[in-house]
């Protein structure tokens, strides 16, 4: 795969580069070749020969600027996910070249490559978009968030300091609470099992505050409660049901090592003691001795 890269790079790199009148010259063929292109009516012996002519330009005019499309490329490189590989940036980045040479206006009078650059750029951003983002959002998404962050980016040159998100939304034309709403909809996404910098292996899992805990200060009696631990939980549940209650709770993974039971019977464990305690939090009457209910479940 390194070697078919190198190849392609060093193939692309023996393609000369065109000059103004080179690009004026080929964009006047292309153009005509578009206008062919879209003619409905059967083309005349002269005509064919322009369409030929047109389609000879482009792909001359796309060899030409391959170059640019790998500057361009090499630009994603350092994206944190990379559902795509290098390769695949450039053939996007290929097709927007291609869409860029078939719209080039050669009569306004600007280099080719600062118009291609949008659409090689467009091309590979919207591939990210759609393959590296966990949560996929429109394109339309996408690209007001894209201008909402330039304006941003303008504006606070301009003004000296961060802008309003109003102040944004006034340059893009829209409301502010459509921009606001487009914000929303653009987060970070993480794996609740990915490590947080400890040494112990704890995960962003282990760090959420468990919903099913007591809150012993407002809701509950703290002497009953361990009260009730005692009566009806056997010690492996207690000493479980403690350890993750407290103010600073113990990972899943150091409880592994401390009881020598698998995390998923742990977590079992801990619900369905926390269920029993809750029950008999609320109902103290319906409880029934720890011996003489082995083996029910309680919610």
């Amino acid at each position: 795969m390194a070697d078919s890269i190198k190849d392609y790079l060093n193939d692309i790199a023996k393609q000369p580069l065109l000059t103004p009148q080179q690009e004026i010259q080929l964009g006047r063929r292309v153009a005509k070749w578009r206008e062919l292109k879209n003619k409905t009516e059967p083309l005349t012996p002269t005509e064919q020969r322009e369409y030929r002519s047109g389609e000879r330009a482009r792909q001359q005019f796309i060899r030409a600027n391959l170059q640019l499309v790998i500057h361009v490329a090499r630009k994603y490189e350092k994206r944190t996910r990379k559902t795509l590989e290098f390769m695949d940036l450039v053939q996007e980045g290929n097709i927007g070249l291609a869409r860029a040479v078939e719209l080039f206006d050669y009569s306004r009078g600007y280099k080719f490559s600062t118009y291609a650059y949008w659409w090689i750029r467009q091309g590979i951003s919207r591939a990210l978009m759609q393959s590296d983002a966990i949560i996929r959002l429109p394109s339309a998404l996408h690209d007001l968030l894209y201008r909402a962050n330039r304006t941003s980016h303008e504006l606070g040159h301009k003004l000296g300091r961060t802008p309003k998100l109003s102040e944004v939304a006034d340059e893009l034309g829209i409301k502010p609470a459509d921009l606001a709403n487009a914000f929303k909809q653009c987060y970070s996404v993480t794996s609740l099992d990915r490590s947080v910098q400890t040494t112990d292996g704890t995960t962003i899992l282990d760090l959420i505050a468990d919903p099913e805990v007591f809150d012993y200060e407002e809701d509950q009696n703290i002497d009953q409660l361990y009260e009730y631990m005692e009566k009806y939980l056997d010690a492996t549940t207690k000493q479980l049901l403690i350890a993750r209650m407290s103010s600073e709770p113990v990972s899943w993974r150091e409880l592994e090592q401390q009881i020598g039971i698998s995390r998923t019977r742990l977590q079992d464990m801990h619900r369905r003691g926390l269920g029993r305690l809750r029950m008999m939090m609320r109902h103290p009457l319906a409880g029934t001795p720890l011996d003489k209910c082995q083996g029910q479940q309680f919610r």
